[in-house]
C-alpha cells in the first residue's frame, strides 16, 4: 500500500476517485477515461479503486451522479436570486447549467454515456433534475398542456447545452467574454424562449 493510500481516511478515497474522474473526463473525454488512469492521477495503486467500485461503469456512474447532483443543487440555489417571477426562475437554471458545465469542462457526453439500464441510480438522480425543471416550466407557463411543458423543458435544455457546446468549440473566444457573461447570455436566451412559448 502506498503512502498516499494510507493517508486517506475512511470514505475519503471514494470521493477523491470521483473528483479525479471528473477532472480526467474534462481533459481527455470519455474515450480516455479508465479506472487505471484515475488511480494513477489520484496517486493510488491500480487496485485501490476496486475497493469502492467493482468496475469502470460503477465509477463512471458515481461520477455522473456527483455531477448531476451538484448541478441540480446549483440550479435550486439559483432560484434564491432570481426573484419571484417564474419565467426568470426557469431562465436562471440555463445560466447555472452553462456556468457549471464550463467550470467542470464536462458537458452532456457524461449523460449520454449512461444510457444503459445498468445505471439505475444515475437515472433516478437525473429524474430528480428533470422533475425539478418540469415544475419550473409548469409555473412559468401555467396554461400549457403536458406535451407543451415537456417540449419547452427539452428546448430549455437544448439552449443550455447549446451555449455550453459553443463555449467548448471556442465560439466565444474572440468576444473575450467571461464565463459569467456567457452564462448570462444563456439565461437571456432562455428567457426569450420561455416568453415566446407563452404567446
Amino acid at each position: 500500500m502506498s503512502i498516499n493510500e494510507r493517508s486517506y481516511h475512511h470514505g475519503d478515497l471514494r470521493e477523491t476517485l470521483i473528483r479525479t474522474s471528473l477532472e480526467l473526463i474534462s481533459e481527455v473525454g470519455l474515450i480516455g477515461f479508465s479506472v487505471a488512469r484515475v488511480a494513477k492521477r489520484a496517486g493510488v495503486s491500480s487496485a485501490a479503486p476496486y475497493r469502492h467500485f467493482p468496475d469502470r461503469e460503477s465509477l463512471l456512474e458515481a461520477t455522473g451522479i456527483a455531477y448531476i447532483t451538484a448541478l441540480t443543487t446549483k440550479m435550486r440555489a439559483a432560484l434564491d436570486t432570481s426573484g419571484n417571477n417564474p419565467v426568470d426562475a426557469l431562465a436562471s437554471t440555463a445560466g447555472t447549467y452553462v456556468l457549471y458545465a464550463i467550470d467542470q469542462f464536462v458537458g452532456v457526453e457524461l449523460f449520454v454515456a449512461m444510457k444503459g439500464t445498468q445505471f439505475t441510480e444515475f437515472h433516478e438522480q437525473k429524474r430528480e433534475m428533470i422533475d425539478f425543471l418540469l415544475s419550473l416550466v409548469q409555473a412559468a407557463v401555467p396554461h400549457a398542456t403536458w406535451s407543451q411543458i415537456v417540449e419547452l423543458m427539452e428546448a430549455h435544455l437544448a439552449v443550455s447545452q447549446g451555449f455550453t457546446d459553443m463555449y467548448f468549440q471556442g465560439m466565444f473566444t474572440h468576444m473575450k467574454l467571461t464565463n459569467e457573461e456567457i452564462a448570462e447570455r444563456a439565461t437571456t436566451a432562455a428567457r426569450h424562449l420561455i416568453k415566446g412559448w407563452g404567446l
